[in-house]
């Protein structure tokens, strides 16, 4: 399952509460600085393409990895699906400098 937009931690475990088996989360958080300049933030605008390309993640990672009860899965699953993220960058983003 892939979750996007701006949740809190307990979003994540309301979700999972009657799961069996592992549970791997990435929460991934802006940096304070980049590039020699203080980041005060983010902005992440949703493309045309957004949805379709996280829908078609998400399938490759059910096609590649299935349900695990064993965290080595759990993880590998977790970091194959941040890495094609990464490679297929769906939405706009954009850091929003201090100076």
């Amino acid at each position: 399952m892939i979750i996007l937009g701006q949740k809190e931690e307990g979003d994540l475990l309301k979700i999972i509460v009657e799961k069996k088996g592992s549970v791997v989360a990435y929460f991934g958080y802006v940096r304070d600085f980049a590039h020699g300049h203080e980041v005060k933030g983010m902005i992440v605008k949703e493309t045309e393409k957004t949805k379709s390309v996280m829908e078609r993640i998400e399938k490759e990672l059910r096609e590649k990895f299935s349900v695990s009860v064993h965290r080595k899965e759990g993880f590998e699953a977790c970091r194959y699906g941040i890495d094609r993220i990464k490679e297929e960058e769906p939405a706009e983003r954009g850091e929003i400098l201090g100076d």
